[in-house]
């Protein structure tokens, strides 16, 4: 793999006043990564966006206006900056959540997630060159660069070409601009206090070029609560269950001998003891009076061949069994099991994904490249898209 070269700037600041007017809910911190051999085009690139958007001044996304017209600008500059084979590395800040009395201090702050973002470069890349917007003055600037070389960037007989520097965006290093652009749109994104409501357009031109983290890096429960007892949803769920059952046996030609016993067993279950889940060793021990051989996958089977028939059998988060729904907190439950598979299963999917795309600098994109991982590229852009704000206080 040819030298990489990144461009790091971040959009918002380090203060954890949020008190103060104007302050930032978030600290994004973002990179852009360019082949070496693509870095003519990036120039060239630049200069047109400078002199087309900016009068041929640095490209700044603090220049852009916060209105439609400013807006509109944003989503030009990110068409055009398509034309150019890159991709975005960020972190996303909750500075709510940050705890540590050092870290009260902007200097620690600042070199602290520096350091958990810088890191991941050394792990992916052998020969790279970061190049990173100079902030602050200079002995704290001076401080950062040995911290962070010393820290992260990990140079040794083996690996001797990683470098990393501060920089100044306008006369030593243009294309940092790019990555000051590209946090303050991700910034319109993420950043709760600076959000843009119609944020899903950016969104959907980076969405196939970033991978974002956010700190803190927490598991997510991916349960819904359970909703208020509503009487009429569930005499709707015991009537359509119940109807769905019922058709099912009157079909019984188009099940298994297994199967439709099963069903029977769960509709007598529910016609008697309609809150009860019945456990699947019960279930097992009743067929095999009639299937000797009968087993766990059997069952499993049985179940997955009514379901997909249209017959509603629920089993529920955290609980051992299945049962014919009654109401609105079985259905709940029923989604909440899935859903604690399915979105896991996607997230990890998506590591995957994002592992050989960036290190491999979109060489290998196998969910873009074949229609038939369609539908896993779209479920990876829905869950991404879930992480953006819809309120102000949803991210606080």
């Amino acid at each position: 793999m040819q030298h990489l070269h990144i461009f790091v700037d971040e959009f918002g600041n380090t203060s954890q006043n949020r008190e103060q007017a104007g302050s930032f809910s978030h600290l994004v911190l973002s990179a852009v990564l360019i082949e070496e051999a693509k870095l003519t085009q990036a120039r060239q690139l630049r200069d047109s966006i400078s002199q087309r958007y900016f009068q041929g001044h640095p490209i700044q996304s603090s220049q852009i206006p916060d209105d439609e017209l400013g807006f509109q600008m944003r989503l030009a500059i990110l068409q055009e900056l398509r034309q150019l084979n890159f991709l975005v590395l960020s972190l996303v800040i909750n500075k709510s959540k940050v705890t540590g009395e050092g870290l009260a201090y902007n200097e620690v702050f600042y070199k602290y997630f520096n350091r958990i973002f810088l890191k991941q470069f050394p792990q992916n890349f052998t020969a790279f060159s970061i190049h990173a917007d100079q902030l602050a003055w200079p002995e704290f600037r001076q401080s950062l660069q040995h911290y962070i070389n010393t820290k992260v960037i990990q140079r040794d007989l083996f690996t001797p070409d990683r470098t990393y520097r501060l920089v100044d965006d306008q006369l030593a290093e243009p294309l940092v601009q790019l990555a000051d652009f590209i946090a303050g749109c991700l910034g319109k994104i993420y950043c709760t206090s600076h959000s843009h409501d119609k944020a899903t357009f950016l969104f959907d031109l980076l969405h196939d070029r970033s991978f974002v983290d956010f700190f803190p890096f927490e598991k997510t429960d991916f349960a819904v609560s359970v909703p208020e007892r509503d009487q009429e949803k569930n005499e709707w769920i015991t009537k359509i269950a119940a109807a769905s059952a019922r058709q099912a046996l009157a079909e019984h030609h188009r099940f298994s001998e297994e199967a439709q016993a099963v069903l029977q067993y769960l509709y007598l279950m529910f016609r008697t003891v309609p809150d009860r889940l019945v456990e699947k060793y019960e279930i097992i021990d009743k067929q095999k009076k009639v299937f000797p051989t009968f087993s766990e996958q059997q069952l499993r089977v049985c179940i997955q061949q009514l379901r997909d028939a249209g017959v509603l059998i629920v089993s529920i988060q955290g609980k051992s069994g299945y049962k014919i729904p009654d109401r609105v907190e079985d259905i709940v439950g029923f989604y909440n099991r899935y859903l604690n598979s399915i979105v896991p299963m996607i997230h990890r999917l998506n590591i995957c994904n994002r592992k050989l795309l960036v290190n491999s600098l979109q060489q290998v994109d196998l969910l873009q490249a074949n229609s038939n991982y369609s539908i896993l590229y779209e479920l990876i852009k829905t869950l991404d898209k879930e992480k953006q704000p819809h309120s102000p206080l949803d991210l606080l």
